[in-house]
């Protein structure tokens, strides 16, 4: 009974070490010089199909229009290793709190690039020079 007592909290304590197997992997951004207090995490987590779920979350990101006149909004746009930028979407931007989320999918294997644009509007097709935040990741 003692054995089996034994094993018991063995097994137990292991389970939230095993848990962490696999699960999203987490890369931390910093701002470029056109944004440099910006900070935040990409974070990065395959899911069905083949496919990646990534969560962007900066802070310190000044509005859209500090880091370009024209701009009014900031895109995230993922670049897979053997193409060009493809747009994830609009990051919902605070200008209270100054912070951006972001929310995607993606198919672009477990290596691609996050990068994250100032611009005149959110119907671009293909990112302007303004980066504000570039980070590689390699799942």
């Amino acid at each position: 009974m003692r054995l089996r007592a034994i094993l018991l909290v063995l097994a137990l304590g292991s389970a939230p070490l095993m848990a962490g197997c696999g699960g999203p992997s987490e890369f931390p951004v910093v701002g470029t010089p056109r944004s440099a207090g910006t900070d935040g995490t990409v974070t990065v987590e395959e899911i069905e199909g083949g496919n990646y779920l990534v969560l962007v979350e900066v802070q310190h990101l000044p509005p859209p229009n500090r880091v370009s006149e024209d701009a009014s909004t900031y895109v995230v746009w993922i670049k897979p290793e053997d193409g060009g930028p493809v747009k994830a979407g609009r990051l919902g931007y605070d200008e209270d709190e100054r912070t951006g989320t972001m929310r995607a999918t993606t198919p672009a294997g477990g290596a691609f690039t996050v990068l994250i644009t100032a611009e005149s509007d959110d119907t671009t097709n293909e990112p302007s020079d303004v980066i504000v935040v570039q980070r590689e990741v390699d799942m």
